[in-house]
């Protein structure tokens, strides 16, 4: 990550951050930074209540709310999948990969079971300095602030940078997988069961750039990322003969398929790195997450979605460490104080470690996430790679 891009914002890295195969961040000003006071918004609530108004993704009505699980007995598949994120999609184009100022309201889920716009009320107390646009929401009341206010910032320090649209665009080359049992991926189905199981595990480089693109089909088989493996973060690594799906750190005990979709359960953390073509990397703690995506054809799914909160004051602690890595002068003062209230302008919502939620009145302390995916059938993960290094931190504690 370039030192002097760094510095200015603590994360100028390229807007193009990108999962293995499909470039999906690059290039447009979707969107609307925090503190640009544009009016509107999707929502004509001015009580931040739970009615709906606007089109939901897909043209439904109604607010987009998390699925629930299904009144069904109904047992699932007996096959398993190792699905690998084939593309990401941050908020600044849409689905297809084209550039779209309005992505990002159609990313994510309704979390806080409020249709806000710029006029509400009954919310919770914006930053000092904020934008009322903060708390607007995006089509069926989805939150979003991270595609509507954090990721424009990343754009906009991006002007000045190539657009990455390669899939090797620097040494870092990632993904997610999701090792789900029960899930029917057959197109088009509306399948409906209780009673699947899945785990979530990230992946380390596959193939040195200089080699060859990712491989997404059966034959792949993606190294794991040990840091999200149980009983691997020691100085010995991982114990020998360890199965990183039955110790993989995240897993979803509780998932379930309604009409072809198939939803994780019960919330879990998910933490998720953002790849730079320049081999750096944002990693982020989505609290509370929801996962789900669509059947499209076996062996693969679309219409993924990750929808979530990051606490602010982790996201700030994040940057801190990112920004220690290049200048002591950045762990504090007012250089990265001006840093830090950028972000904390951007809180939307509000996370108590057990609940997301959106009390009148109450501090805004998260920011709401919403990220879209597509994704492909690798091979069952057997092999748990070599950790990534540790950025360095001259800020210590």
């Amino acid at each position: 990550m370039h030192p002097a891009r760094l510095a200015a914002l603590c994360l100028l890295a390229p807007a193009s951050i990108y999962a293995a195969s499909t470039v999906s961040g690059c290039g447009s000003d979707g969107g609307h930074a925090a503190g640009a006071d544009s009016g509107g918004g999707e929502s004509s609530s001015s009580s931040g209540g739970d009615s709906c108004s606007g089109p939901a993704p897909g043209g439904d009505a109604g607010c987009k709310e998390p699925p629930t699980p299904p009144q069904t007995s109904a047992e699932p598949t007996q096959t398993s999948h190792d699905y690998a994120i084939s593309a990401l999609y941050l908020g600044d184009t849409d689905r297809k990969g084209m550039p779209s100022a309005d992505a990002w309201k159609s990313l994510g889920y309704d979390l806080d079971g409020k249709n806000t716009a710029a006029t509400s009320t009954d919310v919770c107390a914006l930053a000092p300095g904020a934008s009322t646009q903060v708390q607007v929401d995006g089509y069926g009341a989805i939150d979003n602030s991270w595609g509507a206010n954090i990721l424009p910032i990343i754009v906009m320090a991006e002007s000045t940078e190539p657009i990455c649209n390669s899939t090797c665009c620097g040494p870092a080359r990632w993904t997610e997988m999701m090792v789900v049992s029960g899930f029917d991926d057959s197109a088009h189905n509306r399948t409906t069961a209780v009673g699947l199981t899945g785990a979530l595990l990230g992946g380390v480089t596959f193939l040195p750039c200089d080699v060859g693109l990712p491989m997404f089909d059966p034959s792949a088989i993606w190294p794991v990322d040990p840091a999200t493996v149980s009983g691997c973060s020691g100085a010995g690594g991982c114990p020998a003969g360890t199965n990183p799906v039955t110790h993989a750190l995240v897993k979803l005990p509780s998932a379930f398929q309604v009409d072809g979709l198939f939803a994780s359960g019960a919330p879990v953390d998910l933490p998720v790195d953002l790849e730079f073509p320049d081999g750096s990397a944002l990693p982020i703690d989505i609290k509370h997450a929801v996962v789900t995506f669509q059947p499209d054809r076996p062996g693969a799914v679309t219409n993924g979605t990750i929808a979530g909160v990051i606490p602010t004051q982790d996201l700030i602690a994040t940057l801190r460490r990112i920004a220690g890595g290049i200048s002591a002068s950045l762990c504090t003062g007012s250089a990265f104080d001006s840093i830090a209230a950028q972000y904390e302008q951007t809180s939307d919502i509000v996370y108590d470690g057990q609940a997301i939620s959106n009390p009148a009145g109450q501090p805004c302390n998260a920011i709401s996430i919403g990220l879209g995916f597509d994704a492909t059938e690798i091979a069952p993960p057997s092999v748990i790679g070599p950790g990534k290094p540790a950025p360095p931190d001259l800020c210590g504690d």
